[in-house]
Order: structure tokens, then sequence, then C-alpha cells
């Protein structure tokens, strides 16, 4: 036990640990910057940055293995009463401890610092107990390398030949499981549940695995052949288990429930409602914040134009590939997907946010979406279909569009805003940037808000065209308009 401590101590004053832990917080800290936290996506990464700590502890325990070879340490070592076998037993227990105990910290760390953040999602404590779990294997890993291996070379190489795979499992697989930390999934996970329980387990019975196998170096004995067949006894089964339970594409029946709207939880906010998916709702007032600028911009007696805002289903892995799945029946909402901005960001996502709805009371046409048509193999039939819905070149020259594109300026800047909306092609943008100073204009008047309520009705008429709306809005035409898409 002395042994134990003494080894503990040397790996906790290392800077290669310390290094790591800092590395792996300042790491984790810049990534979550700029993005409001969803619980799943956060434990996954942070997760895969406890292995910096994990390679930090290898690092040190390698070092600290092959010390007794070191210029003048055989003579000495070989005069102690501590033979080799028992120092390496030390080291198991050390380093897999003090990988696991720094982890740990920096974990917390992270997460806490995240706690007032909006965070969002149901919080896996078994996603997040794997980056310990993986910096833990990784410290016996050095540990076992190192005795079977002898040499400064040896940890880098066990570090790239465990970083190597988990790179090219971003890809997806579900050989992926076997790994320290499962990166590919989809935004949300929830949507396609990972094996985190089962993957867990697998990991922890690794380390004694890996142990016994270190130990072998010296000699079979009974007690590290059990605790060999032990680790493999477990391993093997919830390795299975977590292998069956990953799914590249997401299930079909599971899309389906995700995609009706009984899936989400509604509240309403202000005369708005809003829904969003279970777990997500503390996002609710980060887009109310959003919209409320968009609302008070509309005249009181339309304001039932205001649409409701769902949460969307994203990019996600399908049969065939990945897209933004739409189907005939399934509703077509607008809202915002699993992502939202902070820290600098908040206001790009605000901008996008109120310009779809901006365009929904505008009457204008939602934006590009995947629509897997009733002939797609993933619901059986045949292909998938791409349908385009967006502002067609007629629209860049009516009243209504610029409309639209104030509405959505009082977000954020109307370039931003309808990002989310407006995709021209190369024959539009002359009549699109027309509309875009216009609009600028627009939201700098004073008196703006009062003109577009006085004469709404004339300006929401599809038949209305730029060239009369703009006297109404108290706008003179420029001297280069480029009035058509040719």
């Amino acid at each position: 036990m002395n042994l134990v401590r003494f080894e503990a101590a040397r790996l906790l004053r290392s800077p290669l640990v310390w290094g790591a832990a800092v590395l792996m917080v300042a790491l984790r800290v810049w990534q979550t910057w700029s993005r409001a936290p969803a619980w799943p996506e956060v434990t996954i990464d942070t997760a895969y940055g406890c292995l910096l700590v994990g390679a930090g502890v290898l690092l040190a325990a390698n070092l600290a293995v092959n010390r007794e070879r070191r210029h003048g340490m055989p003579e000495t070592i070989r005069a102690l009463p501590v033979r080799a076998p028992a120092r390496t037993r030390a080291l198991l227990v050390a380093a897999p401890a003090v990988a696991a105990a720094v982890a740990c910290a920096t974990t917390a760390v992270h997460l806490m610092s995240l706690l007032p953040a909006h965070a969002a999602a149901r919080f896996d404590p078994w996603e997040a107990l794997t980056g310990p779990a993986g910096a833990a294997l990784c410290g016996v890993l050095g540990v076992a390398a190192g005795r079977w291996l002898p040499g400064p070379a040896t940890g880098p190489v066990v570090l790239f030949a465990v970083a190597a795979p988990l790179e090219l499992s971003r890809s997806g697989g579900s050989w992926a499981a076997l790994l320290p930390v499962i990166l590919h999934h989809d935004l949300p996970v929830e949507i396609n549940p990972r094996p985190s329980g089962a993957h867990l387990v697998y990991l922890l019975a690794l380390i004694p695995l890996v142990a016994a196998l270190g130990m072998v170096r010296y000699g079979l004995r009974p007690r590290r052949s059990i605790a060999a067949l032990a680790g493999l006894a477990v391993a093997v089964p919830t390795g299975a288990v977590a292998i069956g339970g990953m799914h590249d594409a997401v299930p079909e029946e599971r899309l389906a429930r995700w995609m009706t709207p009984e899936a989400q939880r509604c509240r309403e906010a202000e005369g708005v409602r809003y829904c969003a998916y279970p777990g997500y709702e503390a996002w609710i007032p980060l887009w109310a914040r959003a919209v409320r600028p968009v609302v008070a911009a509309v005249p009181p007696a339309e304001r039932d134009l205001v649409p409701e805002i769902r949460q969307r289903v994203g990019d996600v892995s399908l049969g065939q590939g990945r897209g933004t799945i739409m189907k005939p029946g399934w509703p077509h909402p607008t809202g915002p997907f699993f992502l939202w901005g902070r820290h600098g960001t908040a206001e790009l996502s605000e901008a996008w946010l109120g310009g779809q709805v901006a365009a929904r009371v505008a009457g204008l046409p939602d934006p590009d979406y995947w629509f897997v048509s009733v002939t797609d193999p993933l619901f059986g039939a045949e292909d998938l279909g791409f349908q385009q819905t967006r502002p067609d070149c007629a629209d860049w020259g009516r009243a209504r569009t610029l409309v639209a594109l104030w509405l959505g300026g009082q977000a954020g800047p109307v370039r931003t805003a309808a990002s989310s909306w407006a995709q021209t092609k190369d024959s539009e943008r002359p009549a699109a940037e027309r509309l875009y100073r216009y609009a600028e204009r627009l939201v700098a008047r004073q008196d703006a808000r009062s003109r577009v309520w006085t004469h709404w009705t004339t300006l929401m008429d599809p038949k209305t065209t730029i060239e009369r709306a703009l006297p109404l809005l108290g706008l003179t035409p420029d001297p280069d308009d480029r009035k058509d898409c040719s």
C-alpha cells in the first residue's frame, strides 16, 4: 500500500497529467463557449476530452515503468527489497486511480460551469462516467505496454494505436462500441439512443483484463488468471450488447414517432405557442427572446399569422444517407433545430429564427427540405427525392417579401435573418440585393412601423409590387435598380 501511495504521489506531481487536465478543460470551454449546451452532446465530447487526461497518465505511467532501465537505475533498484512484480502491481493500481480521479475532477469542473447556461436535454450519467473509465483504461495500458514493450517510444505508439481508430469511428460503424468513447452520434442523441450503460461496464471490465495481461509478464498465477478470465467474461457479453445497441441509421419506427406533434411538449409565452422535445423546454425562453421583436412589429389584429414555433429534427442518418427529412402528413414546422448559440453567436440564432417567423407571417414559402417521398426504401418504397420550396424570381419583386425582410430585421441583421429562408439562384441575386438594401433602409426609419401597419393589407397582397410599395413606406427607388432576375 505504501508503494501504491508513492507511485500515485509521483503521478500526481507529473506535469504531463496536469498539463493534459488543463488542456482538456480549456478545449472544452472553448468548444462549448458559443453554443447553448445540450447534455447528450456535451457529455459525449467531454468523455472524449477525458482521453487527454488518460493520454497524460499513460505517458507518465509508461515512463515510471521504464525508469528502472535508465542509466544507473538497474543497479540501484536491484538493491531494493521490492521486486519488479510488486512495483508493476503498484503502478497498475495507482495509474488508473489517478487517471479516473483527475478525469472526474476535470469533467465536474466543466459540467458545473454549464449549469447556468440553459443546459437542455437529458443528462446521461453513464455517458459522463465513460470519460473517467476510458482515462483509467489508458493508465493501465501505459503500465502493461511498458512491461511488455519497454522503451521510450512505447507510450506514443500506444497513444497512436488508440487515437487512430477513434478518429476513424466518426463515420459510424457498430465496431465503435469497442472503443473507449463512441464518437459517432446524431443530434438529437435521443432519436438514436446509445448503449451508454453497456459500454461503461465493458470499459470497466477491460481494466482488470489489461492489468492481468500486464502481470502475466512475470508468469501465470492463479489470481492473475482469475482476474483476466473475469474481465474477459464481463467484457465479451457487454461489448456484444454495446455493439448490438449501435444503429448507424435511425430506426424507422423511432423516427416516425419523433416526427409526430405528440412527441413534443408545448407551452405558450406572450401569445405564441412554443413546442420542444422533452428536455429542451429550457431553450424556450431563448426562442421567445428571438421571436418577441418580430411579433411586436406585426399589427395586433394580424398576430394570428404568427406561426407555432416547433423544434425540428435536422440532419440525421437515414437508410441511404443523411438529410433533413419531411414526409407527407408529417408536420412542416417553423422553429429551431437542436442547436442554439450563446456568447456572441446567440444573435445569429435569434436572427435566423426571427427571419423564419417573419417569412411565415408574410406568407412566403418555407426553406428547402429533404423530402422523403412515398417511394423511399426506409418507408417501403424506392428512392429519396429532394423537394425545393423557396422564394422564386417573382417573389423578389413583391412588397410582402420586403415586409418579411423588415420583420426579420427586428430580430437581427436583415441579411442574417433572411438566410433562414432566402436561397437565391445566381440570376436572382441582383433582385434580392436590391430588396436587402430597401429593407435595411426601412429598418433604419423611425416611422417604418406605423407605415407598415397603415398599409398592411396592401403590402401583404401578392399582387402589390415593390414599385407600388416604396412610396407607401417612405422610400425612394434607387437609380440603379435591377428589377428583374435575368
